[in-house]
């Protein structure tokens, strides 16, 4: 039986791509659905979804994790050819995509489904490494 204060907030390590910095975040009510964890982030105090496991993600093997991605992981032919990020647009997973205000390229490695038929990418990119994009945003 719980006394007086409330048991110790969760907090889970996350990048906050308003901040670009990664902070321990804590964890906030996630509502009705389990499958979506929400983060509140200490610096711009925004809400962040963090998709535990990513076991959903369409694209990724069960259970392996992508690699960093070096620069020589992409070659001239994909920068070239590399789509520029836009939240209105839609990918594909292997898509490299070109992040104008990171001045970064990446290669897209999973796609989400979040509640309210809201969409993620998460794309590893060669800077800033791997992170979680809206998509398909109208």
């Amino acid at each position: 039986m719980a006394t007086g204060k409330a048991a110790k907030k969760r907090m889970i390590n996350q990048h906050c791509s308003v901040c670009k910095k990664d902070f321990d975040m804590e964890v906030v009510d996630g509502g009705e659905s389990n499958d979506v964890i929400w983060l509140k982030c200490p610096g711009c105090e925004g809400f962040l979804p963090y998709i535990a496991g990513g076991e959903k993600g369409v694209g990724a093997d069960a259970g392996t994790e992508p690699s960093e991605l070096a620069p020589e992981d992409l070659d001239s032919e994909e920068r070239e050819n590399a789509r520029e990020y836009d939240e209105s647009s839609e990918y594909e997973v292997d898509d490299v995509i070109y992040h104008r205000s990171w001045n970064d390229y990446g290669k897209v490695i999973t796609k989400e489904e979040l509640p309210g038929h809201r969409k993620t990418i998460i794309v590893n990119f060669v800077n800033q490494g791997k992170i979680r994009l809206l998509e398909g945003v109208t």
